[in-house]
């Protein structure tokens, strides 16, 4: 899906990592998204982990994509004595600018690893959108932002029958 797949570890790694991780539920009106982090600091890497699933969730809902690619291919010399030089770059840059709610970590498995002594905290975290309760709230909101502009539309008209019934009596005065 758009590249958002979390990365496969390696094969030594493979046997730890979460089902969940590998391959995200499917439900209908759901969003999912996994990801992973790490750091010497248990709460560091599960905002890592956390953030990176967000921002893959929100890439997922919208986003814009740009991108350059670039290869140059270039032989020197002729026959067996030549040098083949082959570059490759890909830039890309993804702009995302969204306003995420209902947005809820419903799968959290945190691992110590042990790296030449030192203790590392591997957190993958599943994140889950619900677009039903997004759309209610949005139908809300509607029909909120409606009732305060059928009130102040009442308003306006009731101020204007008083003026006007204003200007009737100071006529007839």
């Amino acid at each position: 899906m758009f590249g958002l797949e979390p990365s496969l570890p390696s094969k030594k790694a493979l046997k730890d990592v979460p089902s969940w991780y590998l391959t995200n539920p499917s439900k209908e009106g759901f969003m999912y998204a996994a990801a992973d982090g790490t750091s010497q600091s248990m709460q560091l890497a599960v905002d890592k982990a956390r953030m990176t699933a967000v921002t893959n969730l929100s890439q997922m809902v919208k986003s814009e994509w740009s991108g350059y690619t670039k290869r140059v291919q270039e032989e020197t010399g002729q026959g067996s004595e030549s040098k083949l030089l082959d570059q490759f770059s890909v830039v890309r840059e993804n702009t995302i600018s969204n306003q995420l709610e209902n947005i809820k970590v419903v799968q959290r498995e945190i691992q110590v690893e042990n790296s030449n002594g030192t203790r590392i905290y591997h957190a993958f975290i599943l994140v889950e959108f619900d677009e039903h309760a997004a759309a209610a709230k949005l139908l809300a909101k509607i029909k909120a932002d409606k009732e305060i502009y059928d009130a102040i539309r009442a308003t306006e008209l009731v101020q204007e029958m008083e003026d006007k019934v204003e200007s009737y009596r100071e006529r007839y005065k």
